[in-house]
């Protein structure tokens, strides 16, 4: 049976290397299968393309001793490729593009394209490079859909030793709403904030304190799934790592 799997695309720019760090700590936590991925279209890319996989693998062996770290230059452009693996992946995590990038989409689009349409938990590793510290702050409006993000945020927090900050301008009951997740986390410290104002500032503001911000999709239609303003807006100007989590 195959155990836990987290996949990171890299194309060789700083933004990828940070998504190999946040990768590989997360493996090495999880006791998960670091898989490292690139893509190419362009013929004569073998040589290129081996630099960028063999940098990434010895830098998240250096990170995270002792995980198993496999790698995969795949023909194809990035955003087919990534949610191909997404199809057995627990996690795919990429980075926040600053030019270059994995081939195959404008500038900024491989990110929320992955985060959009993958059938798994994506993480797109931006913002400050000192985010791993404070809080993991996740965003709740509907209690019901977001129960799942919830809990994905606490385990996240339990992982990290870190605590929980749920914050929504919807549910002034959230409190309530949190002590299944207390209970089950009982090591995890947890608040609540009901805040005023546009989610998705609100969440971008608290981004500056946080070391992961967490969001789930919003249901479109019958099993559609798009990523929403909030989520768009997080991944656009978020100041730490953007989870969003499916179940």
């Amino acid at each position: 049976m195959m155990g836990p799997r987290i996949v990171v695309g890299v194309d060789g720019s700083t933004g990828s290397r940070a998504a190999v760090r946040w990768a590989a700590t997360e493996a090495l936590l999880r006791g998960a299968e670091l898989r490292v991925l690139t893509a190419y279209h362009l013929p004569g890319a073998g040589a290129e393309t081996g630099d960028i996989l063999h940098d990434a693998v010895t830098y998240a062996r250096a990170v995270a001793p002792g995980v198993e770290v496999t790698c995969m230059a795949l023909a194809g452009y990035a955003v087919p490729v990534l949610l191909h693996a997404a199809e057995v992946a627990d996690v795919v995590v990429v980075g926040c593009r600053h030019g270059g990038g994995l081939p195959g989409a404008p500038h900024g689009t491989v990110g929320t394209q992955v985060a959009t349409h993958a059938r798994c938990c994506v993480v797109v590793v931006r913002g400050r490079s000192g985010s791993g510290t404070g809080p993991v702050v996740v965003g709740v409006g509907d209690q019901a859909a977001d129960g799942g993000v919830i809990g994905r945020a606490f385990e996240e927090a339990a992982l990290h030793d870190a605590a929980v900050l749920a914050v929504t301008t919807q549910d002034p009951e959230l409190a309530d709403s949190l002590a299944v997740w207390r209970e089950k986390f009982p090591d995890v410290p947890a608040d609540c904030e009901v805040a005023e104002g546009d989610p998705g500032k609100v969440l971008t503001d608290r981004s500056r304190q946080a070391r992961l911000v967490a969001v789930g999709p919003r249901r479109h239609g019958f099993e559609g799934v798009m990523l929403g303003a909030i989520g768009g807006r997080l991944l656009d100007h978020a100041d730490c790592p953007v989870l969003i989590a499916r179940p």
